[in-house]
């Protein structure tokens, strides 16, 4: 009956481990027959653990050794399974580490207790199941949210530096609980305290990754949402501002801007004059829209203005004021054409808006007699 008693405890690690692994890992088969090729993999297994127990003194001091049985786990997960190698390790060394912490907690609490009547195993599985009890929804909130978004949208560098951390935490465990278990043992004492260098250095080194990765995000953000020669926010940007307005229902004026004879600039000066020349007039509608709105450039010679619902007027009267000269050079300023649009009068979404802004600024143009450009993007970049 003692030995019965003995073998649940890691018979309640080695069923919370399939679940992980279940939970966490794409199945090639069906979810009846992955469950019943696992159960009797459970089984072999706990009838060797029966004959190991029957033969080995030291089995039930709390050592933990038989965890070693579970790296057997990797053989059918990887035939019953549809997961990379480096995930299925990752993920049973996570699932280890908690299973074999409470074992570890469950042991030293057992020992410290010493409750009456009860044996060491009895007591080690009572408490184990307490735990289990106590922690095991946490750990499922984590096991959902944190640790499988970690798996499913980690880069490739980052995925074998968590999986070195999962096995460093669990091997930091496993041999802490062995210097428990032979205290007289000194160099399970030193391993404890080198594991313990190696879970610090894993751990530092994924950090490391993280934000690494980190850095070029917000890198190629501002690419993608800043225009590296006039400073301005991209047309991403343009919209995602204009849908929360929309989205607030807050009104707002939208003005198309396009600069006009921008192609004769180009072709009598050179793009590096022509970079100047747009430089040099976003500028100065960025300084009159101020905090009263946003300023983004859309296209080459192209620019949209977001201005709040009462600025139009003194907003209009004061791009009039735009000097004639580019500063530092002999270039006249050529002017340039505008359409408004208004929310919600003329939509509500930030394609319609652009269109009719669109329209209203080539009305300009025709009426001032302005020849279209066609080419739109009048300076790369």
């Amino acid at each position: 009956m003692e030995l019965v008693v003995l073998l649940l405890t890691p018979l309640e690690m080695l069923l919370v481990n399939l679940f992980v692994i279940h939970k966490c890992s794409q199945h090639k088969y069906s979810r009846n027959r992955t469950l019943v090729c696992m159960g009797l993999f459970v089984c072999v297994l706990m009838y060797l653990s029966f004959l190991i127990a029957r033969n080995a003194p030291d089995f039930g001091r709390g050592n933990g050794l038989f965890v070693f049985s579970g790296f057997l786990f990797i053989l059918p997960v990887k035939l019953l399974y549809r997961t990379p190698g480096v995930r299925i390790v990752t993920i049973a060394c996570f699932s280890w580490t908690y299973t074999f912490v409470l074992f570890v907690m469950s042991v030293r609490f057992a020992y410290a207790l010493a409750i009456p009547g009860w044996s060491l195993s009895a007591a080690v599985l009572l408490l184990q199941t307490i735990l289990y009890v106590v922690t095991i929804k946490a750990f499922c909130s984590i096991l959902d949210g944190e640790f499988l978004f970690i798996l499913n949208h980690i880069g490739k560098k980052e995925n074998i530096a968590f999986m070195w951390m999962n096995m460093m935490w669990f091997w930091m465990v496993f041999v802490l609980n062995l210097s428990f278990a032979y205290p007289a043992i000194r160099l399970f004492q030193i391993l404890s305290l080198l594991t313990l260098v190696l879970c610090i250095l894993s751990s530092f080194r994924y950090i490391y990754l993280q934000v690494n990765s980190g850095k070029k995000i917000q890198t190629l953000e501002k690419i993608a949402y800043r225009d590296e020669l006039t400073q301005l926010r991209s047309r991403a940007v343009l919209k995602s501002d204009a849908e929360d307005l929309i989205a607030r229902k807050i009104p707002f004026h939208l003005i198309f801007f396009d600069l006009d004879n921008f192609k004769s600039v180009n072709d009598r000066y050179g793009h590096l004059v022509g970079d100047q020349y747009l430089a040099f007039f976003a500028q100065e509608i960025k300084m009159r829209t101020g905090n009263r709105g946003g300023f983004y450039r859309v296209a080459g010679d192209e620019f949209v203005c977001i201005l709040m619902e009462d600025c139009l007027e003194t907003f209009l009267e004061e791009i009039a004021t735009i000097p004639k000269t580019i500063p530092n050079t002999q270039v006249q300023f050529l002017g340039f054409s505008y359409g408004c649009a208004y929310f919600p009068r003329d939509g509500d979404l930030i394609e319609k808006l652009l269109e009719c802004a669109d329209q209203c600024m080539y009305k300009m143009k025709r009426c001032r007699q302005i020849p279209s450009e066609s080419e739109g993007t009048g300076t790369d970049q």
